[in-house]
Protein backbone atom coordinates (compact mmCIF):
# COMPACT_ATOMS: atom_id res chain seq x y z
CA UNK A 1 0.00 0.00 0.00
CA UNK A 2 1.05 3.66 -1.01
CA UNK A 3 0.36 6.98 0.55
CA UNK A 4 -0.03 9.31 -2.04
CA UNK A 5 -0.07 12.86 -2.14
CA UNK A 6 -1.65 14.68 -4.79
CA UNK A 7 -1.22 18.57 -5.12
CA UNK A 8 -0.80 21.37 -7.59
CA UNK A 9 2.27 24.09 -6.74
CA UNK A 10 1.40 28.11 -7.15
CA UNK A 11 2.66 30.02 -9.83
CA UNK A 12 3.27 32.83 -7.75
CA UNK A 13 5.38 33.34 -4.75
CA UNK A 14 4.01 31.11 -1.37
CA UNK A 15 5.15 32.06 1.75
CA UNK A 16 5.12 29.55 5.10
CA UNK A 17 1.51 30.15 7.51
CA UNK A 18 0.47 28.02 10.38
CA UNK A 19 -2.79 26.86 9.17
CA UNK A 20 -5.88 27.13 11.76
CA UNK A 21 -7.45 23.57 11.75
CA UNK A 22 -9.95 21.63 13.38
CA UNK A 23 -9.05 18.79 11.62
CA UNK A 24 -4.90 19.01 12.71
CA UNK A 25 -4.83 21.34 15.50
CA UNK A 26 -1.00 21.32 15.78
CA UNK A 27 1.08 21.79 12.41
CA UNK A 28 3.88 23.19 11.12
CA UNK A 29 3.92 26.88 9.29
CA UNK A 30 4.39 25.70 5.87
CA UNK A 31 3.46 27.09 2.00
CA UNK A 32 1.95 23.49 1.02
CA UNK A 33 -1.07 22.55 2.56
CA UNK A 34 -0.90 19.11 2.06
CA UNK A 35 2.49 18.71 3.99
CA UNK A 36 -0.16 19.34 6.65
CA UNK A 37 -1.85 15.96 5.95
CA UNK A 38 1.67 14.80 4.88
CA UNK A 39 2.86 15.03 8.50
CA UNK A 40 -0.15 13.93 10.34
CA UNK A 41 -0.44 10.46 8.29
CA UNK A 42 3.01 9.37 7.45
CA UNK A 43 4.39 6.92 9.91
CA UNK A 44 7.42 4.59 9.87
CA UNK A 45 7.92 2.26 7.04
CA UNK A 46 5.30 4.22 4.80
CA UNK A 47 6.09 4.26 0.50
CA UNK A 48 4.82 7.36 -0.02
CA UNK A 49 4.39 8.93 -3.74
CA UNK A 50 4.22 12.69 -4.50
CA UNK A 51 2.24 13.11 -7.65
CA UNK A 52 2.38 17.40 -8.15
CA UNK A 53 1.06 19.31 -11.10
CA UNK A 54 3.66 21.70 -11.86
CA UNK A 55 2.73 24.77 -14.45
CA UNK A 56 6.19 25.28 -16.90
CA UNK A 57 6.76 28.53 -18.47
CA UNK A 58 8.85 31.40 -18.01
CA UNK A 59 8.03 33.83 -15.41
CA UNK A 60 6.35 32.08 -13.28
CA UNK A 61 7.50 30.39 -9.73
CA UNK A 62 5.69 27.13 -9.76
CA UNK A 63 9.55 25.24 -10.64
CA UNK A 64 11.08 27.14 -7.95
CA UNK A 65 8.17 26.46 -5.58
CA UNK A 66 8.40 23.12 -6.35
CA UNK A 67 11.44 22.14 -5.68
CA UNK A 68 11.05 24.03 -2.03
CA UNK A 69 7.81 21.43 -1.78
CA UNK A 70 10.29 18.45 -2.66
CA UNK A 71 12.71 19.68 -0.09
CA UNK A 72 10.16 20.33 3.09
CA UNK A 73 8.13 16.76 2.23
CA UNK A 74 11.36 14.97 1.56
CA UNK A 75 12.50 16.32 4.83
CA UNK A 76 9.33 15.25 6.73
CA UNK A 77 9.79 11.64 4.93
CA UNK A 78 12.95 11.45 6.75
CA UNK A 79 12.06 12.33 9.63
CA UNK A 80 8.99 10.00 9.97
CA UNK A 81 11.30 7.07 8.38
CA UNK A 82 9.39 6.76 5.02
CA UNK A 83 10.23 6.69 1.19
CA UNK A 84 9.36 9.14 -0.59
CA UNK A 85 8.89 9.29 -4.38
CA UNK A 86 8.38 12.17 -6.43
CA UNK A 87 6.22 12.35 -9.31
CA UNK A 88 6.45 15.67 -11.64
CA UNK A 89 3.33 16.30 -13.70
CA UNK A 90 4.64 18.77 -15.64
CA UNK A 91 2.00 21.01 -17.17
CA UNK A 92 2.35 23.97 -19.81
CA UNK A 93 1.22 27.61 -19.33
CA UNK A 94 -0.94 27.75 -21.98
CA UNK A 95 -4.66 26.53 -21.76
CA UNK A 96 -6.34 24.50 -24.52
CA UNK A 97 -9.86 22.51 -24.79
CA UNK A 98 -7.84 18.95 -24.29
CA UNK A 99 -5.73 20.40 -21.17
CA UNK A 100 -8.16 19.39 -18.71
CA UNK A 101 -8.56 15.39 -20.15
CA UNK A 102 -4.76 15.13 -20.52
CA UNK A 103 -3.89 16.38 -17.02
CA UNK A 104 -6.69 13.57 -15.86
CA UNK A 105 -4.99 10.90 -17.66
CA UNK A 106 -2.11 11.39 -16.42
CA UNK A 107 -3.31 11.62 -13.15
CA UNK A 108 -5.08 8.07 -13.41
CA UNK A 109 -2.16 6.58 -14.96
CA UNK A 110 0.02 7.23 -11.98
CA UNK A 111 -2.75 5.88 -9.29
CA UNK A 112 -2.68 2.12 -8.41
CA UNK A 113 -4.64 -0.78 -6.87
CA UNK A 114 -4.56 -0.14 -2.76
CA UNK A 115 -3.34 3.60 -2.57
CA UNK A 116 -4.23 5.54 0.07
CA UNK A 117 -4.80 8.66 -1.33
CA UNK A 118 -4.89 12.68 0.12
CA UNK A 119 -5.31 15.30 -2.12
CA UNK A 120 -4.66 19.28 -2.06
CA UNK A 121 -6.52 21.58 -4.03
CA UNK A 122 -5.43 24.98 -2.70
CA UNK A 123 -3.34 25.74 -5.87
CA UNK A 124 -3.40 25.32 -9.60
CA UNK A 125 -5.70 26.43 -12.54
CA UNK A 126 -9.32 26.61 -11.68
CA UNK A 127 -9.70 23.24 -13.57
CA UNK A 128 -7.51 21.55 -11.79
CA UNK A 129 -9.63 20.70 -8.73
CA UNK A 130 -12.42 19.19 -10.87
CA UNK A 131 -9.85 17.05 -13.00
CA UNK A 132 -8.67 16.12 -9.26
CA UNK A 133 -11.75 14.97 -7.98
CA UNK A 134 -12.67 13.54 -11.60
CA UNK A 135 -9.32 11.16 -11.10
CA UNK A 136 -9.94 10.26 -7.35
CA UNK A 137 -13.42 9.37 -8.46
CA UNK A 138 -11.94 7.24 -11.21
CA UNK A 139 -9.45 5.18 -8.68
CA UNK A 140 -12.35 4.65 -6.10
CA UNK A 141 -14.40 3.49 -9.01
CA UNK A 142 -12.00 1.39 -11.03
CA UNK A 143 -9.06 0.80 -9.10
CA UNK A 144 -9.21 -2.34 -6.15
CA UNK A 145 -8.82 -1.45 -2.25
CA UNK A 146 -8.45 2.66 -2.86
CA UNK A 147 -8.89 4.88 0.05
CA UNK A 148 -9.51 8.34 -0.28
CA UNK A 149 -8.59 9.58 2.51
CA UNK A 150 -8.72 13.48 2.77
CA UNK A 151 -9.09 16.52 0.12
CA UNK A 152 -8.37 19.96 1.64
CA UNK A 153 -8.03 23.16 0.89
CA UNK A 154 -5.62 25.82 1.97
CA UNK A 155 -7.70 29.05 2.50
CA UNK A 156 -5.45 32.14 3.33
CA UNK A 157 -8.53 34.75 3.33
CA UNK A 158 -12.11 35.03 4.69
CA UNK A 159 -13.25 38.36 3.23
CA UNK A 160 -11.17 41.23 4.41
CA UNK A 161 -8.03 42.14 4.02
CA UNK A 162 -6.45 40.03 6.97
CA UNK A 163 -4.77 36.85 6.64
CA UNK A 164 -6.29 33.91 7.72
CA UNK A 165 -5.33 30.88 6.93
CA UNK A 166 -7.59 28.19 7.46
CA UNK A 167 -6.94 24.31 6.86
CA UNK A 168 -10.27 22.98 5.10
CA UNK A 169 -11.13 18.92 5.21
CA UNK A 170 -13.60 18.86 1.96
CA UNK A 171 -13.35 14.91 1.68
CA UNK A 172 -17.03 14.59 2.65
CA UNK A 173 -18.19 16.48 -0.42
CA UNK A 174 -16.27 13.78 -2.56
CA UNK A 175 -18.38 11.36 -0.85
CA UNK A 176 -21.65 12.68 -0.87
CA UNK A 177 -20.39 13.12 -4.58
CA UNK A 178 -20.37 9.36 -5.18
CA UNK A 179 -22.87 8.50 -3.27
CA UNK A 180 -25.47 10.46 -5.56
CA UNK A 181 -24.03 8.47 -8.42
CA UNK A 182 -24.99 5.28 -6.78
CA UNK A 183 -28.13 6.41 -5.78
CA UNK A 184 -29.31 8.34 -8.71
CA UNK A 185 -30.90 11.95 -8.27
CA UNK A 186 -34.38 10.39 -8.42
CA UNK A 187 -33.80 8.20 -5.25
CA UNK A 188 -32.36 11.29 -3.45
CA UNK A 189 -35.32 13.30 -4.34
CA UNK A 190 -37.94 13.86 -1.62
CA UNK A 191 -41.88 15.67 -1.82
CA UNK A 192 -41.40 19.06 -3.97
CA UNK A 193 -38.10 18.01 -5.64
CA UNK A 194 -36.05 19.10 -3.08
CA UNK A 195 -32.53 17.18 -2.71
CA UNK A 196 -32.44 14.80 0.40
CA UNK A 197 -29.38 14.80 2.51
Amino acid sequence: MRKVFISSISMQKVNAFKYDSGVYPENNPTAFPITISLENNCQPGDEVAFITIVTHSEGNLAVENYHKFCEQAGSICREKGARAEFIELAVPARIEAASPRSLYKEIVAKLQDNDEIYADITYGFKYNPIVIFAALNNAYQVRENVDIKEICYGNLYNGSAEIKPEYFDVTSLFYLNSLSGLMGVEGMMGDGGNVLL
